[in-house]
């Protein structure tokens, strides 16, 4: 079951390329600072699943879509989550957004069959 995050999720800050993944308001919520000039373009939300994760929300900025900082940020925590242990990864797309579901496949999730949470399509990438 999904949780609020009791502790740090992963070791922050995760650095990229372009963008930087540093702890926010609390340690489930991280903000997306852009490299170059260190605005704050967006956030990621994260919550314990058992022996995996949840993205609960990943956002970026009106002014700063379009630029491959919400993939690059998406990749880090992905790649972050698998390098400590956890079995898998969860995402949704929300009812309203259909380039979610397609944003989270590119990002090697796939559909779970069911309902998803708030009438969206939940996504799942397992680690083996």
């Amino acid at each position: 079951m999904a949780g609020a995050v009791t502790g740090p999720l992963l070791p922050w800050p995760l650095e990229g390329a372009r963008v930087v993944l540093e702890a926010a308001r609390s340690d489930s919520e991280v903000a997306i600072v852009r490299r170059a000039d260190g605005e704050r373009t967006g956030s990621v939300s994260l919550e314990r699943d058992g022996a995996g994760a949840f993205i609960v929300r990943l956002c970026i900025q009106d002014g700063f879509r379009g630029y491959g900082l919400g993939s690059e940020a998406a990749r880090l925590v992905l790649d972050a989550t698998a390098a400590a242990g956890f079995t898998h990864v969860r995402a949704w797309a929300p009812p309203d957004l259909g380039l979610a579901v397609y944003f989270w496949s590119r990002m090697g999730l796939r559909p779970v069959h069911g309902a998803g949470p708030n009438g969206g399509i939940e996504l799942r990438r397992d680690f083996s």
